[in-house]
């Protein structure tokens, strides 16, 4: 039998007779007889081969009613299926054999035996063959048609086989496409600002501001298809297909800059944030998922739009810096929760990102101030092998009120237990934490920071004071101070690590800065800072000094007001985030971004003066931060790398921009 299916596998022969009997054509022209003999003998030849090719036929026909499948157990008949069928080399694809049925599906009537299976479906692969699995992963499309296909390897002596079989389905794929692109998607619309618009306006001028963004809202969906309703002042609902929505996000959802061209006597800009819940189970749960699009999007700093779906986030917009607009109640409703959960719980830890910088270690001090206070242990957690605030942290050590404050991750894992209160600064992305583990392990966490909100970001915190608004997390904190401790309970050193950190993040009060800014300075200088010995916290050592020269000297004009620096040595942290301010300073530098080897990693430190968004040029790196400051960190990766990811990015974040002014227009 073996001998015979290999045969069976030989090409046709009929071009090779072709060619012997115009040869023998020939010869007729130099002698009538060989000719004569050799067209004679050829005919003969066809005639004998044409008998060996039905002889083929019927072994091959009569090995696939008697094929063994697995384990010596035999499937007879198979010619008789009424699936499509095909047998066909497992390594090549080539079919060996197929019936009518699949004959008919494919349009090879006669040719489908020699052909290769990827060139009727160019998407098949065997792989799940060869994993055991029964069933090709998704629907296999063949032409116009879609089918699912089942098939098992079928061992044989002319080498790995495959039997598959073709199940139609599609008609069950347009009722499922038609159904998914038809399937409801849910949005919440906020207006950021209203009150900032409407503030010292008069009824007839709030009336027209009201009435423009509708217009805006409802011009921009009419040919959606689409609900809009106006449930509040400032908030509408929104109900569209998801067909539809995906032809808004196609154009950016060009709403957003439309609205921007709304602005009152003051001249304050109108802006929109837009929620967008989809694919879910249930109208409510697509409810729920609008309502965290919409959370999102408020917490990133608005003037953006926020897809949400069951698996991740999708953000579009967010161009526009954010605006100061919040009140302290909400710096004392969180201040009162934190409160009560110290009193409740046995001991506090407190922790920044990896790398901290005087910021973390800043908010981290205000809140050992808070704890200690309240007469509850606290501890924060901090690697001081890797730290950018290695003389903040020596000089808060020299207090008598902070022996043994700063302890290791590996130390707090040992302390922590049930009870124990988690507060988090400067930081809301899970990844970026001093250490993950001690995270997930304790179950009260309190999260303060000022960075615009990651799709990663900390979950199910029980207290959480998130405002992209804010200078910096160590003015956030210096504010709920305010609510928790009395003046005289701060230490000096304690409001000039806040105040330090205020100075960090602010450039020396040059950049984010707003009322509250001043106002926490002015508190933070009332409990006992003083400015020059802050600012000598700032100062760099010729060492660092000699690096920021050599790290800028290596800098490049992307163009669109970008520079960028990168380099394959070991840079300290300190040096590289001052070469970014240093490079920003040059004329016409919209942004400046430097990059540096740590390890195998490469560290990426980005600053802008306000016109670019370089918390979206970091997030394309998986990165994050605010409008102005941010960063990433490519791991595994080497300078070249990292040179063309990050200058991909760049061209990427302005096609985005150029991209959506057309649609806009």
């Amino acid at each position: 039998m073996k001998k015979s299916y290999k045969r069976s596998l030989h090409p046709g022969t009929g071009l090779y007779f072709a060619l012997f009997a115009l040869f023998s054509a020939g010869v007729l022209c130099f002698s009538v007889v060989y000719g004569v003999v050799g067209l004679a003998l050829c005919a003969v030849l066809r005639m004998a081969s044409l008998h060996g090719e039905r002889e083929r036929r019927r072994q091959v026909q009569q090995l696939m009613e008697n094929i063994v499948i697995e384990g010596g157990e035999v499937r007879p008949a198979v010619t008789h299926t009424p699936l499509p069928t095909v047998v066909a080399l497992a390594t090549t694809g080539e079919i060996v054999w197929a019936n009518d049925s699949f004959a008919e599906i494919s349009g090879q009537f006669s040719g489908a035996r020699h052909m290769r299976l990827t060139e009727l479906a160019p998407t098949f692969e065997t792989r799940w063959l060869i994993e055991g699995k029964q069933q090709f992963p998704g629907e296999l499309r063949m032409g116009r048609q879609a089918y699912h296909v089942f098939g098992s390897m079928v061992p044989s002596g002319a080498g790995q086989m495959m039997m598959l079989h073709f199940l139609d389905c599609t008609e069950y794929v347009q009722l499922r496409d038609a159904a998914e692109t038809r399937r409801p998607a849910i949005a919440v619309i906020a207006i950021d600002n209203y009150e900032e618009l409407t503030k010292n306006a008069t009824d007839s001028e709030k009336s027209t501001i009201v009435a423009d963004i509708d217009k805006r809202l409802f011009s921009w969906i009419k040919d959606s298809n689409a609900v809009l309703r106006k449930y509040d002042r400032d908030k509408y609902i929104f109900l569209i297909e998801n067909a539809e929505l995906d032809k808004l996000g196609a154009r950016k959802f060009a709403v957003l800059q439309d609205v921007r061209e709304i602005q009152n006597h003051e001249g304050v800009v109108a802006t929109l944030s837009i929620g967008i819940g989809r694919d879910g189970e249930t109208l409510a749960e697509c409810y729920q998922y609008a309502s965290l699009a919409i959370d999102m999007a408020l917490s990133r700093g608005g003037d953006q739009a926020v897809v949400k779906n069951r698996y991740n986030f999708e953000f579009y917009g967010g161009l526009t810096e954010e605006v100061e607009k919040r009140t302290k109640v909400k710096s004392r409703v969180v201040a009162n929760a934190l409160s009560q959960l110290i009193r409740d719980s046995s001991q506090v830890l407190i922790m920044g990102h990896r790398n901290s910088d005087m910021d973390a270690i800043g908010a981290a001090a205000g809140m050992v101030c808070a704890v200690r206070v309240k007469g509850k242990p606290v501890h924060v957690v901090v690697d001081q092998q890797h730290t950018m605030a290695g003389d903040l942290i020596e000089r808060l050590e020299t207090l008598t009120e902070y022996k043994d404050v700063f302890i290791s991750a590996e130390d707090a894992m040992i302390l922590c237990d049930f009870n124990t209160l988690l507060i988090v600064v400067d930081v809301n992305r899970p990844g970026y934490v001093e250490n993950e583990a001690l995270l997930q392990s304790i179950n009260k966490v309190a999260v303060i920071d000022h960075h615009r909100r990651a799709a990663d970001y900390i979950e199910n915190a029980v207290v959480s004071l998130h405002e992209p608004y804010a200078s910096s997390a160590s003015e956030l904190v210096s504010e709920l101070l305010q609510y928790l401790v009395p003046t005289s309970g701060i230490l000096t050193g304690e409001a000039e690590a806040m105040l330090a950190g205020i100075y960090l993040d602010t450039k020396g009060f040059s950049t984010r800065t707003g009322v509250r800014t001043f106002e926490a300075a002015a508190y933070l200088r009332r409990a006992g800072a003083e400015a020059g010995d802050v600012k000598r916290l700032f100062q760099s050592s010729f060492m660092q000094y000699m690096e920021r020269q050599k790290l800028i000297s290596s800098a490049r004009d992307c163009g669109q007001g970008v520079i960028f620096a990168v380099t394959g040595e070991e840079v300290d942290r300190i040096a590289a985030a001052q070469a970014a301010d240093e490079l920003l300073s040059i004329i016409g530098t919209r942004a400046s971004v430097v990059a540096f080897r740590s390890g195998g990693d490469m560290v990426v430190s980005a600053r802008a003066s306000g016109e670019v968004n370089v918390q979206l040029l970091m997030e394309r790196l998986g990165g994050g931060g605010n409008h102005t400051a941010a960063g990433a960190q490519l791991r595994n990766t080497t300078p070249e790398e990292a040179d063309r990811l990050i200058t991909e990015a760049i061209d990427g974040y302005f096609a985005d921009q150029q991209d959506e002014k057309p649609a806009e227009a």
